[in-house]
């Protein structure tokens, strides 16, 4: 199979001189990733070793302005270029038109800001915060550098896609870039507040690995040992991680270019378990509106929780708790957590809410809009309605998910407020006690928040979040466990076993064996990582008392809830890289880990005789 040897969409027959236009989307590539790195040397380096006294810039910041500068000109000499040489310019510019647009609104920018005029110093003060000479210039292009290098590097994950790797492999690198990118950001001495030493290689390793990973998991404060920009850099990364790098880099092409290629649409539809390819882009067009409308409207129903503070730091901790309850992320700017606060309707609906839809799965999201729309139509619209469409009906997955939810909500909140009624709180009424067994049933479906110190728990209540952090959200959430439609499946399967029929049933169909094998693979691999990673912090800590801690601790960073007991940032090293470790395989799936480790699998074009086995 010949394989792409650039991450763009680039095809010899398309240009009347093939290498020519190779090398010269190489440059552009290139060119993109260099800007990126230098504005993170400008922002995260210079920028905090030289003060601007003045608002004066350094021989330091002119350089690096002069570098990323020629670095966002370059596709201006190379676009003429490329397409004065393409066979297809009918198509060129659609194709191009994030880079096209980039480089267009820069260079116009650069032009303005090179100009002094009344008009644009006023526009400089407003949207730069600056005033010096050069300022508004160096803020603009740093802004366009840093939209060129993020575009390079989904460029380089759409190649992967494109080029028919593994889906799984795909998928596994993707977020072994975003941690790595993360890692590197998080010790910039720019993430931390001013005067102190920048973030050690471990905790910005462990704390983007965490956000990456939507767990909540921390070594150190969020909301006291990272300064704005380090918070907004995990913000960042949660909303990535939560999502995908891929689903954002498929946007983009679809928004741009309005297709995406029918391998990586193929890519898409294993990874996102979609029934037909066609299905893929509509999904994914779902997965980011969803998210975007969820997040907004979530973060305008809880700001009351901050109304106390100046309007613009209501908004970032509005916007922060949003998504990082929408991504059941759990990352919170309190040092205390959300303790004391279980009786704010912003807590136990708001927060609740965005962790539940987060956990549902865009899937049943996207079938129950579908529904909707179809539904709309015949009422309203019958004569849109295309008669190949049939009838639109709730899927068996958005069923079992629905279904399994409701359960695992009501039976936790109720087994939870059972367990914690023998410890006596001081000062709690009964009214939060109530609200903290329904928040945390909520919660420990892998979000991460806590409003009340999960060190106090009392043994059985400890037992009974394990089995809810094991069991999580639903497949194609940003949620970890090992879902709920697994968890179905084992019970299901069971059942079958006491009925003694050879296969499994559910809401009038008939599950794969496939299926099956899958979700059964998926609970044994599970158990192995949690009791692997337990095994670890035992021998490491060598601290038998904390055991059950321990355990609470492993399954919740397999599960990325990021609930704890709040002995992570004193746990030793090994101990913080297992739980690391632990992270990324809960987020991607013990199975996907494998898959993509195994490679593809041969043809097995034979199969022996039977034989039965004792089981016990």
């Amino acid at each position: 199979m010949n394989m792409p040897s650039l991450p763009f969409q680039f095809d010899d027959s398309t240009s009347l001189h093939p290498r020519l236009n190779r090398a010269l989307i190489l440059l552009e590539w290139l060119s993109g990733l260099v800007a990126l790195v230098l504005v993170l040397s400008d922002q995260g380096f210079v920028r905090q070793k030289e003060s601007l006294p003045g608002q004066e810039l350094t021989n330091s910041n002119w350089w690096l302005l002069g570098l990323t500068a020629a670095c966002l000109a370059l596709p201006v000499v190379t676009l003429p270029v490329r397409y004065w040489w393409s066979r297809t310019r009918s198509t060129f510019l659609r194709s191009h038109a994030l880079l096209v647009t980039i480089t267009l609104i820069w260079f116009l920018g650069a032009i303005a800001f090179s100009i002094p005029t009344a008009t644009m110093e006023v526009i400089q003060e407003e949207i730069a915060g600056t005033h010096g000479p050069g300022q508004g210039m160096i803020f603009w292009t740093e802004l366009f550098g840093l939209l060129r290098g993020i575009s390079s590097l989904i460029r380089l994950i759409r190649w992967s896609t494109e080029a028919g790797l593994s889906p799984a492999l795909v998928f596994v690198a993707s977020f072994l870039l975003l941690i790595f990118s993360g890692t590197l950001l998080l010790m910039l001495p720019r993430c931390r507040p001013e005067g102190l030493p920048p973030a050690t290689w471990l905790e910005a390793l462990f704390t983007a690995t965490s956000a990456c990973c939507v767990t909540g998991l921390n070594v150190v404060d969020p909301g006291t040992y990272w300064s704005r920009t380090g918070q907004c850099v995990i913000l960042g990364l949660i909303q990535a991680g939560g999502l995908g790098v891929m689903s954002f880099g498929a946007f983009i092409a679809l928004v741009v270019t309005r297709n995406i290629a029918a391998r990586e649409a193929a890519t898409f539809r294993d990874l996102l378990e979609s029934d037909r390819l066609g299905d893929v882009s509509g999904l994914i067009k779902d997965i980011i509106a969803f998210t975007l409308a969820i997040e907004l409207v979530g973060a305008v129903a809880i700001s009351g929780l901050w109304s106390h503070l100046p309007l613009g730091e209501q908004i970032f901790y509005s916007v922060f708790h949003s998504v990082s309850a929408f991504c059941n992320a759990g990352f919170c700017l309190h040092a205390e957590g959300l303790i004391g606060r279980e009786l704010r309707p912003e807590v136990w609906g708001g927060i609740a809410l965005l962790i539940i839809l987060g956990g549902i799965g865009f899937g049943p999201l996207h079938n129950l809009r579908e529904i909707a729309s179809h539904q709309f139509l015949k009422i309203f619209m019958p004569q849109k309605i295309s008669p190949s469409i049939g009838r639109m009906r709730v899927s068996l997955t958005t069923r079992i998910v629905f279904r399994v939810t409701i359960a695992l909500l009501v039976g936790g909140a109720v087994v939870l407020f059972l367990t914690e009624l023998g410890r006596p709180v001081a000062g709690q009424t009964i009214w939060q006690q109530i609200a903290n067994a329904w928040f945390h049933s909520v919660t420990l479906r892998t979000a991460g928040f806590n409003t009340m110190d999960h060190s106090q728990l009392t043994p059985a209540s400890k037992l009974i979040s394990i089995v809810l952090m094991f069991i999580g959200a639903s497949p194609g959430s940003t949620g970890g466990g090992i879902k709920t439609t697994c968890f179905a499946v084992a019970i299901l399967t069971l059942r079958s076993v006491l009925q003694q029929k050879s296969h499994i049933e559910a809401g009038g169909r008939t599950i794969p064996q496939e299926q099956i094998l899958r979700g059964l693979s998926i609970v044994a691999l599970s158990l192995t990582a949690i009791i692997g990673c337990t095994l670890i912090l035992v021998i490491v800590e060598n601290k038998p008392t904390l055991f059950l801690d321990h355990f609470y601790e492993a399954t919740s960073a397999f599960a990325t809830v990021g609930v704890s007991t709040g002995i992570t940032p004193s746990l030793k090293p090994l101990s913080q890289l297992a739980l690391i470790a632990t992270m990324f395989i809960g987020r991607i799936g013990a199975v996907t880990l494998v898959v993509a480790l195994a490679g593809s699998a041969s043809q097995v074009v034979y199969r022996y005789p039977d034989e039965r086995i004792s089981l016990g």
